[in-house]
């Protein structure tokens, strides 16, 4: 028998109630249940507000993010947790249902805000039937699965980089193997980026990137495309270094900022929030670039401002780091790149899984599964 499907604005099928304050005293990192911020669990308590599974929809900051919960939890007044008819719908289907439909491009204002009327004018196909809905969630399910699946594997990728570096180095922080050290001025040229003037639309264009902090991508060891290019003229005017050279974020909004690293594959002009490392010709750039990645805590540690974060370049070029011998770090920097090709396989097989899941839920919501 062929399963009806209804024509619905959300607003029918959910209802967006309003998440509660929660005192910091009231709050563990040990509580029996999740407490349950705009960008998912904060932490955790010793009691609860809603006391079922659920979805968390993120209402103010991270608006339109979805969790969808286990048992009793505490969502908190940046949150909407969605109730529903239990007969009529189920959880996972919802949370599938509302994945679709690109929640956060709803966001308003600066810190964006989720506003629950346009949610409710959402217009949405489902089945009529809840077991025509659970055998959607069921094949959405197991494809979201390979995905997670690959996902983790990626993760434990880089969590192999990090412990060949710690068996091959120790900790770059507390150094317990006592290898010799080197301030950053001694392993290399150390540049600080600069801005060219705005007043001169001359200076921007699109012959080289000008690389800001929020190109400097932990995950990725190189940098992400720039959103903003300099032109010759500007170039001349600006501050560039070759591939090949390390550049770290020494001004940011924020402490946990600093530090941010990644490698240069080419030639990239960077503005003053950044200071890049131009290594010496025995210095191995992805070992440099490693115990960068790896001691974090050193460049926090030595900013100036507690609050925002800032390490001028003279700070920066007086950190010690690791300086073994050159035949150690070659050794390390072969294993590096053979883990960096493996790695951009497996995003591309992510990338493509992510696609066919993608193609998969149109399929599923227009009731062709």
């Amino acid at each position: 028998m062929r399963t009806m499907w209804q024509t619905k604005k959300l607003g029918e099928i959910i209802k967006l109630e309003y998440g509660k304050p929660l005192p910091q005293s009231s709050r563990t990192s040990n509580g029996s249940y999740a407490v349950y911020g705009a960008n998912g669990i904060k932490n955790r308590s010793n009691t609860f507000y809603v006391d079922r599974p659920s979805i968390v929809v993120g209402r103010k900051g991270s608006a339109g993010a979805l969790n969808l919960t286990e048992g009793k939890f505490w969502p908190l007044d940046v949150t909407y947790f969605i109730t529903f008819d239990e007969k009529k719908h189920d959880l996972k289907f919802i949370y599938w249902l509302l994945s679709k439909q690109n929640l956060p491009s709803l966001g308003r204002g600066v810190k964006p805000g989720l506003n629950r009327n346009d949610v409710y004018s959402i217009t949405v196909r489902i089945p009529e039937s809840i077991d025509e809905q659970r055998k959607i969630v069921r094949i959405l399910d197991q494809a979201d699965s390979l995905r997670q699946k690959r996902q983790k594997a990626i993760s434990l990728l880089d969590d192999y980089l990090k412990a060949v570096f710690l068996e091959m180095f120790g900790d770059p922080v507390t150094n317990p193997k006592g290898i010799k050290t080197a301030k950053i001025k001694e392993l290399g040229d150390v540049v600080t980026g600069n801005t060219p003037s705005r007043k001169s639309p001359e200076n921007y264009g699109d012959f080289i990137e000008w690389i800001k902090s929020d190109n400097i991508n932990n995950h990725h060891h190189y940098l992400t495309k720039a959103r903003e290019n300099l032109s010759e003229i500007g170039l001349k005017k600006g501050r560039s270094v070759s591939k090949g050279a390390i550049l770290v974020t020494c001004i940011a909004g924020s402490l946990k900022c600093i530090g941010n690293v990644s490698m240069t594959n080419k030639e990239v002009a960077f503005n003053q929030q950044i200071n890049a490392i131009v290594p010496n010709p025995e210095i191995e750039s992805s070992f440099l670039y490693s115990q960068i990645l790896f001691g974090k805590k050193m460049f926090r540690k030595a900013s100036t401002n507690s609050m925002k974060g800032m390490l001028n370049k003279g700070k920066f070029s007086d950190i010690k780091l690791l300086n073994p011998d050159t035949s150690l770090q070659k050794q390390y920097s072969i294993f590096f790149d053979k883990t960096y090709s493996l790695k951009q396989t497996m995003l591309a097989q992510s990338q493509e899984l992510d696609t066919q899941f993608q193609a998969l839920m149109q399929l599923a919501f227009k009731g062709i599964l």
